[in-house]
């Protein structure tokens, strides 16, 4: 049988982040480095992710399941102060100028290459404070400011307040972890894609999230990438996201309500958070949870070759 799902949209802006939520989250692009503060609405995955994209240092957004469409943050990169930002750049043989972000080329060490954030137009130099990288915060003060300088070399500051966290830039899905990392989220500066700036998804696992991936504390949940803005097709991914409280048969409106490895959902009318299965590896996990099977959505959700449901009467 079939049921259906409500995934987030996951939207990637630099410094500005928006989101919205359906039984499938979807995205467009992440907003680069925003150190206001965006709803940390990471996690509204239910059994159908939408998300449109990260904002960067802006967070990341997600809402509702039951084929309502999860929106996820776009990164806004236009927010960011240009804290960190150095100027020094070697003059090498570099693909871009001043500095690539890429093959982290084009700086002096131990500065590294990353967005301009002063108006996010170009590259620059800037210094690294702490070496983050995915499962890392990027944020500090209070209130909670986004630190670009927060992330190691190859990676952005994204998200705002306490739901800044580095994110890798990636050319290709080999860059980003295997099986369910992707290269798909767009940083954007407001509505505008910035050039070359392309995101990895996240590898975690959506069955057992503490198995890692995510910053500590954050929940592996699923969204949809709806890139509008760059035309790419839209994917079904996993990503980080703030885990809500609700266990197993919990009444939800949105995945941000459901805890880690739970996802909201609706079967027979019933809009509930329930525990996430594995259908490619025969569905186990619904062993632990009493009258259940694993049953899978329609359109089918798939991550990584992995095809992932919800534990159901």
């Amino acid at each position: 049988m079939s049921w259906s799902r409500v995934l987030a949209l996951l939207a990637l802006v630099v410094l500005g982040a928006a989101a919205c939520a359906s039984s499938r989250p979807s995205g467009t692009g992440v907003d680069a480095a925003d150190d206001g503060t965006d709803a940390a609405d990471d996690g509204d995955a239910a059994a159908d992710p939408d998300a449109a994209g990260p904002d960067a240092a802006s967070g990341d957004d997600a809402a509702t399941t039951d084929g309502a469409a999860v929106d996820a943050p776009a990164v806004d990169a236009s927010t960011l102060d240009g804290a960190g930002v150095d100027a020094a750049v070697d003059a090498s043989t570099c693909p871009t100028s001043p500095c690539d972000l890429h093959d982290q080329c084009g700086c002096t060490p131990p500065l590294v290459c990353d967005l301009d954030f002063t108006d996010l137009v170009g590259t620059s130099c800037r210094a690294v404070n702490q070496a983050g990288t995915e499962t890392s915060t990027c944020y500090a003060g209070t209130p909670a400011t986004a630190q670009p300088s927060y992330c190691a070399g190859g990676y952005v500051c994204v998200g705002s307040g306490t739901a800044a966290r580095c994110r890798k830039y990636c050319d290709e899905a080999s860059d980003c972890g295997s099986p369910r990392g992707q290269c798909v989220i767009q940083l954007v500066n407001g509505t505008t894609p910035i050039p070359d700036a392309t995101l990895c998804s996240s590898n975690c696992n959506p069955v057992n999230s503490a198995a890692g991936g995510c910053p500590s504390g954050m929940k592996c949940g699923f969204f949809t990438v709806n890139n509008a803005l760059t035309g790419m097709t839209d994917r079904d991914i996993v990503d980080c996201a703030t885990p809500g409280a609700g266990g197993h048969g919990a009444s939800c409106t949105t995945d941000a309500q459901c805890a880690s490895d739970h996802l909201c959902s609706t079967v027979g009318g019933q809009t509930r958070c329930r525990r996430v299965c594995n259908l490619t590896t025969g569905g186990n996990e619904c062993a632990a949870v009493a009258g259940t099977t694993c049953g899978g959505f329609n359109p089918a959700l798939i991550v990584g070759g992995q095809t992932y449901g919800i534990c159901a009467p």
